[in-house]
């Protein structure tokens, strides 16, 4: 892959300033080489694309991942790394893509001179036009630099720029299981953007492997074609000589328009993001604990106001979850109260929306004066929600501290072994409320807990905790007839919904559905005959295809996982027949997204079952399981209980693992629908063989 590479002029001396303004004083400017180069750029397979954007929005290590390689500096740091314009050519899709990485352009903390520098020199690497202007922001806030790019965007390139734009959001990874259309439809500012730009957008994980990457750009290339095919052609920056639009040197809030070096600054009427609208980061803190235990009051306290009903009663007082929110240390502390713990329902979406993507703490409220203990029914309900770390982001609460009178709270913990138990699993973070502290206490212990959020925060990344969200899961059971499928279809749904028992003949003669919910999780499971051994299906090929069909429109929306149920000790050739016969309906790459699952798991003893697959001797069966990445799992589907949950919670963690295989390998079940327009050629092939 051929590549070249251009550095542009180091960033700021008055002496770089001066001779680059003779430069263009004598015609040298880019705008001369951009129209000199116009028609050879249209003569050529070329394509030119700038990064814009924030200093630490990712954009250096954005352009790596388009150019395939490690040419931008990109690192983590508190001051800016890109310091300087600079291009890398390479070869995709048979065009010469030139990346174009520039520090932040339009940052108020930049000099004017050394920002229309900057400018000027990305415009000279991109001579013959820019293509497309890609505008990155890290997926979390949108801050005033966001505002500040934006606005510089528009008013040095002009709003014909937007016909040229892509927001390119980086930390994709930070999204967990929540998609890119929810955190944009929780920003208001970003909808108006991308309403601007007619809604062209993708996401990065710049650290995702070679092979994750490599699809993120061709997606991205994917929105760049159809951009080209609307604007017809590359966009001409119309850069300002007076340099209107870049700002001098200092701080905006005292920026006063006699200091810019280069006159006023014209102001650009709806700008997205402007004053009104920008979002300073924000912490989300979510309240939780039993009824009457004082989370709203804490809330209350740590609002500085009471927007939280508060009253004593028997009766839950607080029944939804409701938020407000106070400015801190130049931050917007978003507090959520909640209903007591064992009333929050399956259905998260509340906590979703208000929390989106998820709470930066949780404060854990308890009284002081109550029986403490640690209450594992409670936390098993967090978890299974936000999965097991959210005990990194919770603080402990401690409630009516005035009950202590002269005792420490440090005494008073170190004679209780519950309390000191309980403090442990959250790492010994914890604060304590006095509610009949004077209004400077209350501020102090308000400002104290809020610190120590700030450094949970801040060691946990600045990330919050996602929400362990579980999307409806659709298992379907294959397998030949008499391996224990519709018995494993019950063990899933904890109750006998399929007709299961001994008999010569095959029991399924039609697939049929049945759902249940597991730990939060909607599952729908579809049991499916033997498919080579229904009645008439050597005479009529067709009715196979039928079937499959009508199998698979039992399933609902979500993730659809097919489970390959044989008997343990009994592989035969029925089984592998079975495999290759789904092997050529759907081709090889079925397996890929199979489990295979192993009944009569009583008969392992004390064995493990990767053992067992690890050390049989039955090639076939090996070569079944190696297709299937090693991915299985054992029943004994006469077990009942806690050990018959165990089972059904192994299967589905193994089979949500797979969703982040679909996910990451972009495979849709319209792969297998394309199957489907040449599935009774396929049928009627297998049958012959």
């Amino acid at each position: 892959m051929a590549t070249s590479s251009h550095r542009g002029a180091a960033g700021g001396s008055q002496e770089e300033c001066r001779s680059f303004e003779t430069s263009i004083e004598q015609g040298e400017g880019p705008s001369t080489i951009q129209e000199d180069n116009f028609k050879q750029s249209q003569e050529t397979s070329t394509l030119r694309l700038l990064l814009l954007g924030k200093h630490g929005a990712g954009k250096s290590a954005t352009g790596n991942s388009i150019l395939g390689k490690a040419v931008f500096d990109s690192k983590f740091s508190d001051h800016m790394v890109t310091t300087q314009c600079q291009s890398e050519t390479v070869s995709l899709r048979e065009k010469q893509v030139t990346v174009i990485d520039a520090p932040d352009l339009f940052s108020s903390q930049s000099c004017a001179e050394v920002r229309l520098l900057n400018l000027r020199q990305c415009l000279k690497l991109s001579a013959g036009g820019l293509h497309v202007l890609l505008l990155v922001t890290p997926i979390g806030y949108y801050t005033e630099e966001d505002r500040e790019t934006i606005e510089g965007i528009q008013g040095e390139f002009g709003t014909e720029a937007y016909s040229h734009m892509i927001v390119v959001f980086t930390r994709e990874d930070e999204l967990g299981e929540d998609s890119l259309k929810d955190y944009i439809d929780s920003k208001s500012s970003l909808k108006t953007l991308l309403g601007n730009i007619g809604d062209r957008y993708c996401s990065f994980n710049n650290k995702a492997d070679k092979e994750q990457r490599e699809q993120q750009v061709s997606r991205l290339l994917d929105v760049i074609e159809q951009l080209m095919a609307e604007s017809g052609g590359p966009y001409f920056v119309p850069l300002k000589m007076d340099c209107s639009g870049v700002q001098g040197c200092g701080d905006r809030a005292t920026y006063e328009e006699g200091d810019n070096l280069c006159g006023p600054k014209k102001r650009q009427p709806q700008i997205p993001g402007s004053d009104q609208d920008v979002e300073m980061p924000e912490l989300r803190v979510l309240l939780m604990g039993k009824r009457g235990v004082g989370k709203s009051a804490a809330g209350n306290s740590i609002l500085g106001k009471r927007p939280f009903k508060t009253q004593y009663s028997e009766q839950q007082v607080t029944k939804i979850f409701t938020a407000h929110s106070r400015i801190w240390n130049r931050k917007k502390v978003m507090v959520i109260d909640s209903p007591e713990i064992s009333s929050w329902k399956p259905d998260t979406s509340e906590v979703k929306k208000l929390t989106f993507p998820g709470p930066h703490a949780f404060l854990l409220v308890i009284p002081l004066n109550s029986s403490i203990k640690s209450d594992d029914n409670m936390f098993n309900l967090v978890k299974n929600i936000f999965g097991e770390k959210f005990t990194k982001f919770t603080i402990i609460l401690f409630t009516r501290k005035e009950d202590l009178e002269d005792q420490a709270l440090d005494e008073f913990i170190s004679k209780n072994s519950n309390l000191q138990e309980l403090i442990l699993k959250f790492e010994k973070r914890y604060v304590a409320f006095n509610y009949r502290a004077t209004v400077k206490e209350e501020q102090n212990q308000v400002n104290k807990l809020l610190d120590q959020v700030e450094s949970m925060v801040q060691r946990n990344g600045n990330k919050p905790c996602i929400l362990r969200e579980k999307e409806l899961l659709n298992i379907i059971l294959l397998g030949r007839s008499g391996t224990g499928k519709s018995a494993t279809g019950n063990t899933i749904l904890g109750r006998p919904a399929f007709l299961s028992q001994l008999g010569a003949q095959p029991i399924t003669s039609r697939s049929q559905s049945d759902r249940t919910t597991v730990d939060w999780q909607d599952v729908v499971v579809v049991d499916t005959p033997s498919f080579s051994q229904m009645p008439g299906i050597q005479k009529d090929p067709c009715r196979l295809k039928e079937e499959v069909k009508y199998c698979l429109s039992l399933c609902e929306d979500g993730m659809k996982v097919f489970v390959l149920v044989l008997q343990l000790g009994r592989f035969t050739q029925e089984d592998e027949a079975a495999v290759e016969q789904l092997e050529a309906m759907f081709q090889e790459k079925i397996m890929r997204y199979m489990i295979v699952l192993f009944t009569r798991k009583e008969d392992l003893g004390d064995g493990d079952i990767h053992d067992y697959t690890r050390n049989t001797k039955n090639k076939a069966l090996k070569s079944i399981v190696k297709k299937c990445k090693g991915r299985v799992c054992a029943f004994n589907n006469k077990e009942t209980g806690q050990n018959q949950e165990t089972q059904v919670k192994d299967l589905l963690t193994i089979a949500n693992s797979l969703r982040k295989y679909y996910d990451e390998h972009s495979y849709s079940w319209v792969d297998f629908g394309h199957q489907f327009k040449t599935l009774g050629q396929q049928i009627t092939s297998v049958f012959k063989q």
